[in-house]
């Protein structure tokens, strides 16, 4: 089946595009000289890592976990009528016995 349009840029009637499974080549190409970089950065990750401020590995850490971890929805819960409102909140840090 040819890939002909109408004057509007429209398939032809009983023609679906691209055949099922075909693979787009410019993704490709881009997929490859994507790979082709992160190999050569993946030599000196390690490296680079490390040499970097506590405050920037900490931020790259929180920048990736979006991508292995589902984010949290943020929710807001009341809790009774205003007046019973929780204005502060105290944590006391307790040494463990060893």
């Amino acid at each position: 089946m040819k890939n002909e349009r109408n004057k509007k840029g429209q398939f032809a009637s009983g023609n679906t595009g691209r055949p099922k499974g075909a693979v787009n080549k410019l993704t490709t190409l881009q997929k490859v000289k994507i790979e082709k970089v992160l190999s050569l950065l993946e030599k000196t990750l390690d490296e680079d890592i490390t040499k970097l401020k506590a405050k920037e590995r900490v931020d790259l850490w929180a920048s990736l976990q979006e991508f292995i971890r589902p984010k949290l929805q943020r929710t807001s819960i009341e809790l009774g009528t205003p007046e019973d409102r929780v204005t502060k909140i105290t944590f006391e840090v307790v040494k463990a016995d060893d």
